[in-house]
């Protein structure tokens, strides 16, 4: 702006104006100052309210996360217990019911082996059209030993049960 020169300095009427519009201006950008400075502080706030919140939030799912995680390895823990008892169970039953055999069982199986292989040979050498129109059977083979001996099979071992349950036709 330019002012008018009179005698002694400036056109003061010019002056007081433009001092006024400048203090106008002033006012204007303290305003504008202040409402940016309320606006940072109230985005401060809030994001120190939202880190505390998430902060909060984190944490209530730590501990969540960790009671989930204790429930998790107690049954991880009892399913290993289940297992161990498996195990024992198993081993007990198959201690308890292996067959085993040794060099005299397995000698005594080829000898009865043997025996049936004689039996098929004397078969096949005689008529065996005439043996089986005669009265006279091939004769059957020694056994000497039980195989449940043989096999050293515990008495507790059941037979199979010999029934067989037939399917219900009636469900069709």
């Amino acid at each position: 702006m330019k002012f008018t020169e009179v005698k002694r300095g400036y056109d003061p009427v010019e002056v007081d104006d433009y001092i006024r519009t400048l203090d106008s201006v002033i006012k204007s950008y303290k305003e504008k100052d202040n409402a940016i400075k309320n606006a940072i502080i109230s985005a401060q706030v809030a994001a120190d309210n939202m880190i505390k919140n998430a902060k909060l939030q984190a944490d209530e799912y730590k501990v969540q996360l960790v009671r989930e995680l204790e429930h998790l390895r107690v049954a991880v823990e009892r399913e290993r217990s289940k297992i161990q008892d498996f195990q024992n169970t198993y081993s007990r039953l198959i201690r308890k019911y292996l067959v085993t055999l040794d060099e005299d069982d397995m000698s005594e199986i080829n000898s009865c082996l043997d025996g049936i292989n004689t039996m098929i040979d004397d078969l096949v050498d005689h008529d065996i059209a005439h043996i089986a129109n005669s009265d006279n059977k091939a004769p059957e083979p020694e056994i000497k030993t039980p195989a449940r001996q043989v096999f050293k099979v515990p008495d507790e071992v059941n037979e199979p049960d010999e029934t067989v349950n037939e399917p219900d036709n009636n469900d069709q």
